[in-house]
């Protein structure tokens, strides 16, 4: 099974989620609908896409962690409806 980085969040928009699992609805939203717009299957993202996005947006970028694909597909069908 394919592992992928989940995006982890500044801390300022996760005040009492301070770990990778524990996002907000509409952030799992944004991450499905702003960088795989358009896909079905947005939860296919390859590594180095959810690298760049956490080190883009987390405060802390050694917080990330691996989950596996069944994981974040089931994170983004949760949002998006896909």
């Amino acid at each position: 099974m394919y592992r992928v980085l989940i995006a982890c969040f500044l801390m300022y928009t996760t005040l009492h989620a301070a770990h990778c699992w524990q996002i907000r609805n509409e952030d799992k939203r944004h991450l499905c609908e702003s960088k795989f717009e358009g896909k079905k299957s947005c939860w296919l993202i390859k590594e180095n896409d959810m690298k760049a996005y956490c080190e883009a947006t987390a405060e802390h970028k050694n917080s990330c962690w691996l989950i596996k694909e069944n994981d974040l597909r089931q994170m983004c069908r949760a949002e998006t409806g896909f």
